[in-house]
C-alpha cells in the first residue's frame, strides 16, 4: 500500500443519525435530508468507537497435520457515543423504544427495555473530507450505566449501536473511505 498523506483522518465535527431500517446510505454526506433524523448532542470527549466481540480462532487438525484449517467463530461489533441531550428521543433510546411517554410528560423506565431498531449513520468531517460508518439495520440501546458525576462537564448518555445482518446482505455495516467533500 503506498502512503497516502490525504487519507489520514483528524475529526472537526461529527454527526450521528437514525432512519427506518433498510434507509439507504446518502449519496452526500454533507447535506443528510430526511427521513435521516439527527440524535443530537453528543460527547466532544469519547466521540466514537467500535469494538469487537467474537472471531475466535480454531485450528482444526489430523493426524497428519496437526494445524490443516483455521475456523473464526462469528464476531460482533459494537458502536459506541455518548448523547448529550435529555429529551424524551434520547431517553428512549437510552431506557428502551418501549419507554412510555407519562400523562406528566417524563418517560417511564420499562422493567422488559427494547432496543430502538433503526438504520444508523455517523459522518465526520475532517476539514473538505468525510468519512463515516452506515449500518442499514441496528440496535440502539444503553451501553453502561447512567452516572452524573460531577457539576463541571455535560451528563451523557452512553449508547451501544450493534449493527445486523439486513434481508440479503453479507455484511453488518459499511465505512466509507476517506473522501474529499470539495467541488
Amino acid at each position: 500500500m503506498a502512503q497516502n498523506d490525504a487519507a489520514t483522518l483528524v475529526i472537526n465535527t461529527g454527526n450521528f443519525f437514525t432512519a427506518p431500517v433498510g434507509t439507504a446510505m446518502p449519496a452526500d454526506l454533507t447535506a443528510i435530508a430526511d427521513p435521516w433524523d439527527t440524535v443530537g448532542h453528543t460527547s466532544l470527549s469519547d466521540i466514537f468507537s467500535v469494538t469487537s466481540d467474537g472471531g475466535d480462532a480454531t485450528v482444526i487438525g489430523t493426524l497428519q497435520n496437526k494445524s490443516l484449517r483455521t475456523t473464526y467463530a462469528t464476531r460482533t461489533e459494537t458502536m459506541a457515543l455518548t448523547i448529550q441531550q435529555f429529551d424524551v428521543e434520547g431517553l428512549k433510546l437510552y431506557y428502551g423504544s418501549n419507554a412510555p411517554v407519562l400523562t406528566d410528560g417524563s418517560v417511564g423506565v420499562p422493567s422488559n427495555p427494547t432496543p430502538t431498531v433503526c438504520a444508523f449513520l455517523a459522518v465526520f468531517i475532517d476539514g473538505e473530507n468525510v468519512f463515516a460508518f452506515y449500518a442499514p439495520k441496528a440496535e440502539i440501546f444503553r451501553s453502561d450505566d447512567l452516572s452524573l458525576s460531577d457539576t463541571e462537564s455535560l451528563a451523557g448518555l452512553p449508547l451501544g449501536v450493534k449493527p445486523m445482518i439486513h434481508n440479503t446482505n453479507t455484511w453488518t455495516y459499511a465505512v466509507t473511505p476517506l473522501a474529499s467533500v470539495a467541488p
